[in-house]
């Protein structure tokens, strides 16, 4: 099984404001009286549904850190498969090239990492890793691991100036054209399913180079749990800093797989900055992804 980040295509829809005329019309049934025995309140109406920028602004928070983990873990999201180097040379479909280094020599002829505790280091050039996806690597990572198994590792990863293009992450907040620069650690157990870690260092930053707009991470960690025909993200007080505004995310959301590409969304991520909850993503009672701003957000 790969260690690939899911490629899933989650289509998220915009809700159309339905016109109507100015000619006020009587109603063709008299509405039904109201019980006031029925044990049944008031219906809540859903909360307002925020800008197209806004909910990009909130989806974007939701996925910095995994469009930074994707860069800076692609020695071993992209590059090997259990320890198994794919390629040292042509990438996919001979579009660009990587190189890679085990403790400053070229890896084993044998393809395979060895485990233990060493330092792997991939220099990629315009490097086509995902062909469906059209996903680009451009820069140095470096991963210093330790494992005894490949079905658990732990490694620090870092990058300076590292380029992602393309699909890197979920289809929800456009963060198709990043840089990172910074390190984190990153842990991963598990097969042919895995639970992975990632906590990014304080001060590590990723760059969205369509709007150059800036988050800057303080500390906590996301996480992401996949089994068969569900994923959850995970997050512990993710600190992320929006060209210096600061947001906390915490919270878990679940997302199922059902047949013809349906999904199901349960679960909430809670958006706080200065103390005050600002923004949730959650499943709602559909089981739909919805999106609540209460106060605007800097935008990613």
């Amino acid at each position: 099984m790969s260690r690939h980040l899911p490629r899933i295509v989650l289509c998220v829809g915009l809700l159309a404001n339905a016109g109507c005329s100015n000619e006020r019309q009587l109603p063709t049934h008299p509405s039904p009286p109201i019980d006031p025995n029925s044990s049944a309140g008031p219906t809540e109406p859903p909360p307002p549904q925020p800008s197209p920028a806004q909910r990009l602004a909130a989806l974007a928070l939701l996925e910095a850190a995994r469009a930074h983990q994707a860069v800076t873990a692609s020695p071993f999201v992209f590059t090997t498969e259990y320890g198994k180097v794919w390629t040292n040379g042509p990438c996919a479909e001979l579009t660009g090239s990587l190189q890679g280094s085990l403790d400053g020599v070229l890896p084993p002829t044998s393809g395979t990492l060895p485990t233990g505790s060493h330092t792997y280091v991939v220099s990629f050039s315009n490097c086509l890793v995902g062909f469906f996806d059209g996903t680009e690597l451009n820069g140095v990572v470096s991963a210093a691991y330790r494992t005894s198994d490949w079905n658990n590792i732990t490694a620090t990863v870092s990058a300076d100036s590292a380029r992602g293009h393309g699909e890197l992450v979920l289809l929800l907040s456009r963060l198709d054209d990043v840089t990172a620069d910074g390190s984190a650690v990153w842990t991963s157990v598990g097969s042919p399913w895995a639970t992975s870690t990632y906590t990014p260092a304080a001060g590590s930053r990723l760059v969205n180079n369509s709007t150059t707009n800036v988050a800057t991470f303080g500390g906590g960690s996301y996480s992401e749990i996949q089994s068969s025909g569900r994923s959850e993200w995970r997050f512990d007080s993710l600190n992320v800093a929006i060209n210096g505004t600061q947001y906390i995310l915490n919270g878990s959301l679940d997302f199922t797989f059902g047949f013809r590409g349906s999904i199901t969304y349960t679960g909430e991520i809670r958006i706080i900055s200065n103390g005050t909850l600002v923004a949730r993503i959650y499943g709602d009672v559909s089981n739909t992804l919805a999106i609540e701003v209460l106060v605007p957000l800097a935008s990613l």
